[in-house]
């Protein structure tokens, strides 16, 4: 029996550690990244997170005469005049749900202001490296890849490679 009070609470720590139970160890740590989940055209579609600036209601905007139908206008976001796309009408040919739940998602673009309405954001996502594989046909400009979310493959787009592509840079009707 310990003889002071410092060797009785070391007396103590060791009796705990040899009754304690360990937790249980995992070598594997499973590398993610993260994206909003949206729906668009009736197709969900996941966008890097690191791609978008914000996610927004959609905003009171200006037509523009004269452009494609899937341009939408120019809005003020964010003190950025930005141009509002429909990306449902881009891709689909088919204008986006206007309901409660539409939100723009304001790309990250160093050249030029870009917000993409969307039918709706199903928040972020963890993707796990191991759950994306490139994807075998698609005619989505921009998308390339697709990963594994809630029991099916879905299309990850790329802003990036959208907003450069000549489709996209040739909005005038």
């Amino acid at each position: 029996m310990p003889t002071n009070a410092f060797d009785y609470l070391l007396w103590i720590q060791d009796k705990a550690a040899a009754h304690a139970v360990g937790m249980p160890k995992t070598d594997q740590v499973e590398v993610t990244w993260q994206a909003v989940l949206f729906r668009t055209g009736g197709q969900q579609m996941l966008v890097p997170l690191i791609q978008v600036r914000a996610i927004l209601p959609p905003p009171h905007q200006v037509h523009i005469p004269g452009t494609k139908p899937w341009v939408i206008g120019l809005a003020n976001m964010r003190g950025e005049l930005t141009g509002i796309y429909d990306l449902s009408r881009f891709y689909f040919q088919v204008p986006a749900e206007q309901t409660r739940h539409s939100v723009v998602l304001l790309a990250k673009n160093p050249r030029f202001g870009a917000a993409f309405l969307v039918d709706r954001s199903y928040g972020i996502r963890q993707i796990p490296f191991s759950a994306e594989r490139p994807i075998q046909e698609t005619r989505l400009i921009g998308v390339l890849r697709e990963a594994w979310v809630e029991d099916e493959w879905v299309p990850i787009l790329n802003l990036d490679a959208l907003t450069e592509s000549d489709q996209f840079m040739n909005a005038v009707a």
